[in-house]
């Protein structure tokens, strides 16, 4: 499922870079992803998604199928 996710406190390359590490890890392919905009295939339960990201520090503001 293609999934777009809209965060907040992501600031600077290195915000993008370890996002896009943490969907990856969970088997996630990222699709694009910019501050804040994020759109992955994801063949999981978005909470999954959602948890992960909040982990690392940055808010998930929503989580929307694409």
């Amino acid at each position: 499922m293609r999934y777009n996710i809209k965060t907040s406190g992501m600031g600077c390359a290195h915000c993008i870079a370890k996002v896009r590490k943490t969907v990856e890890k969970l088997g996630a392919k990222t699709e694009s992803i910019e501050l804040n905009d994020i759109i992955v295939d994801f063949e999981g339960d978005k909470s999954m998604l959602s948890e992960a990201i909040e982990n690392v520090g940055f808010h998930v503001i929503s989580i929307e199928e694409a």
